[in-house]
């Protein structure tokens, strides 16, 4: 097993913000290639966005700033 899950830095949150954060970006690789919408949900309402507005977006929220290693870099690393 790794000793990244015995490390006193692991925050499940923070892991499970990372996979959906993957999640999202292969959902709009896929939607693209699809050449279809993603269907994103937005302050409580459903939108249908193309995949390229989805990663502009995405892109322009701000990065939750933390001083632990990021989370997507150490599961990258396993």
């Amino acid at each position: 097993m790794s000793n990244v899950a015995n490390s006193s830095n692991f925050d499940p949150a923070q892991a499970a913000l990372a996979a959906l954060s993957r999640a999202g970006l292969r959902a709009a690789e896929e939607a693209r290639r699809a050449n279809t919408c993603m269907v994103v949900e937005e302050d409580g309402k459903v939108l249908h966005e193309s995949p390229q507005e989805y990663l502009r977006k995405r892109s322009e929220q701000p990065l939750l700033s933390s001083t632990k290693p990021s989370v997507h870099d150490t599961l990258d690393a396993l």
